[in-house]
């Protein structure tokens, strides 16, 4: 349970969790208070630790942004009710409907944190901003991801309501901005509240929900995007849809193309966060290998199962590029070192980044790898320039293409429950590259 007048510095997080849950939306103890007399009033933000002080001190450094005008470009429910169990050993994931995995080959035994794809309330008092009273058991994740970075310093749960399939209107009981923490992503708040169910949309009591709206807090503030030209409110910003992640699951929402340059400016920023999977950026995988780094924005955690991590290797077993021929011709780009002639020259995919660090030093690629499961994941790519402007697509085939699926952390994990339903598969899809070599399109923030 997560109390809401708190204020201590909460307990250590045990290293195991950190090393598979930290991703997974985790969050911590409560920032704001809430009185009610008469109408509600909110007390200035109280940071309890350093963690969440670097969390949303509201600083953005090379953050990519993702159109020319604010957008929600998703917020679709996640997953229901495996957030804020006991503890995460088998009889408690197995009670919250999560998945619990003994098929795991790894070069050490997996833990119980490793097995299962449940967050224990004991861990939920380092990130969260909750508002008072809220209670985190058995709770549900929600990704709402913005196509400009968010001022963390602006946040507060009361700013997203919710309406559900069923005419119902929801608030937020809290919000983290785990796993979406360095300082150059920040695109996406997860919301931690009661917002659905398992059921099919097509069934009758199925619950999910259907349209949020950015409004002010209750106290009047408002959560503000970071823009090419300045800060602007998400006041007014609103997102449809219609589906549940029973039905289908997550899927790319953004992908741009930009130069690697001289270092990997703005990872990080939350020292305490960072141990389990940074450095994984190209220079720490490929070194100079690379030249341009695409990166792709999903509506939700990528993960093979919900309990593997997506390796850096995993290139060919998800994704295929295409591009523009000198011909005028598709292109497809689907094998990792393979000179490819394209429009302008040649293009090789070197691989995958932004997921774990690189293999070696203890660094295994198996089953227990650990990534950041965020909602970015970068292809490495050589070329010349010419090239490089030829790429036109980033494609999930997904299974229906003979490829693997993306499951978000609701998924089956290796040997499903019987009985139970998990979150579905995500689709095939093909996202427009955004060709960003003249302008990065990325900001900055103090």
């Amino acid at each position: 349970m997560l109390h809401a007048m708190s204020f201590d510095d909460p307990a250590p997080v045990r290293p195991g969790w950190f090393r598979r849950h930290l991703a997974w939306f985790i969050g911590g103890a409560v920032a704001l208070v809430v009185l009610a007399v008469g109408a509600a009033v909110v007390l200035p933000r109280v940071l309890t630790n350093q963690t969440k002080a670097d969390l949303y001190d509201g600083r953005l450094v090379d953050a990519d942004y993702w159109t020319q005008e604010p957008q929600i470009l998703s917020a679709g429910l996640g997953f229901e009710g495996t957030i804020g169990t006991a503890v995460e050993d088998e009889a408690n994931t197995l009670d919250a409907g999560g998945a619990w995995d003994t098929s795991l080959v790894c070069a050490e035994e997996p833990t119980d944190a490793q097995r299962s794809n449940v967050v224990p309330s004991s861990t939920l008092d380092m990130t969260v901003l909750a508002v008072a009273g809220a209670e985190l058991e058995k709770v549900d994740g929600l990704p709402v991801v913005f196509s400009w970075p968010v001022r963390t310093n602006t946040i507060d749960p009361t700013q997203f309501l919710f309406t559900l399939n069923t005419g119902e209107q929801v608030g937020v009981d809290s919000v983290t901005m785990t796993p979406n923490f360095e300082l150059n992503e920040r695109n996406t708040v997860v919301m931690f509240s009661d917002l659905g169910n398992r059921a099919s949309a097509s069934e009758p009591d199925a619950r999910f929900p259907v349209r949020l709206d950015i409004v002010p807090a209750s106290d009047g503030r408002e959560l503000m995007l970071a823009g090419p030209q300045g800060d602007v409110p998400a006041t007014g910003l609103s997102w449809t849809g219609d589906g549940s992640p029973y039905d289908v699951g997550p899927t790319l929402v953004g992908a741009k193309l930009n130069r690697v340059g001289d270092a990997a400016a703005g990872e990080g920023g939350v020292p305490s966060l960072t141990g389990g999977t940074l450095p994984n950026d190209e220079f720490a995988l490929y070194g100079s290998e690379g030249q341009y780094r695409l990166r792709m924005l999903t509506s939700g955690g990528f993960s093979p199962d919900s309990i593997r991590g997506v390796l850096p290797t995993d290139f060919e077993t998800f994704f295929r590029l295409h591009a523009t021929g000198a011909d005028g011709s598709d292109v497809v780009l689907d094998r990792v070192g393979q000179e490819y002639d394209v429009a302008g020259g040649t293009l090789r995919i070197v691989g995958l980044s932004e997921l774990g660090k690189p293999e070696g030093d203890g660094i295994v690629y198996d089953d227990c790898y650990t990534e950041d499961r965020d909602n970015y994941i970068d292809v490495i790519i050589s070329g010349p320039e010419a090239a490089a402007r030829s790429i036109t697509g980033l494609e999930i085939p997904a299974l229906e293409g003979g490829y693997a699926a993306f499951y978000n952390p609701g998924g089956p994990g290796g040997t499903p429950t019987p009985g139970v339903r998990y979150t579905a598969p995500g689709p095939a899809s093909l996202t427009p590259v955004v060709i960003a070599l003249d302008d990065p399109m990325r900001v900055s923030r103090d």
